[in-house]
């Protein structure tokens, strides 16, 4: 029975990354860039396939992306997550500061991800503190 339930999360994981990138690629070529297209499917493809073989193996990368592991291996993950939140809010930071000093007037998608960023911030520590 275990070895069925870690096969169906193995497939999950690699349907989520396969349907994800099939929605880029349609993006590409309703937009025009049919031979863009064609590569990005490729590519998620073979990335769905490498996601299949790699979330079969022991370790904690692999329990990790088959949405399984042990607490210490979900810690790890929610780590990292925060990790890579604050590289990108620090990018976005960055890009409003850049645009601000060149005088473009406009934040531009850099401004949406701070304020995004903030306000999620900003309700989830409003939900997770009445949670616990």
């Amino acid at each position: 029975m275990a070895s069925t339930k870690l096969t169906g999360r193995r497939w999950a994981s690699a349907a989520v990354l396969g349907v994800g990138g099939a929605v880029v690629a349609l993006a590409a070529w309703i937009g025009g860039d049919h031979g863009l297209a064609l590569g990005l499917l490729i590519f998620y493809v073979l990335a769905a396939v490498a996601v299949y073989v790699w979330s079969g193996r022991d370790g904690d990368v692999a329990a990790i992306m088959r949405a399984g592991g042990d607490e210490r291996q979900r810690r790890l993950d929610r780590d990292a997550i925060a990790v890579a939140g604050v590289a990108m809010a620090a990018v976005a930071v960055v890009g409003v500061l850049v645009a601000a000093a060149t005088n473009e007037g406009d934040a531009g998608g850099y401004g949406v991800v701070c304020v995004v960023g903030a306000a999620t911030y900003v309700v989830s520590l409003f939900v997770l503190r009445r949670r616990g």
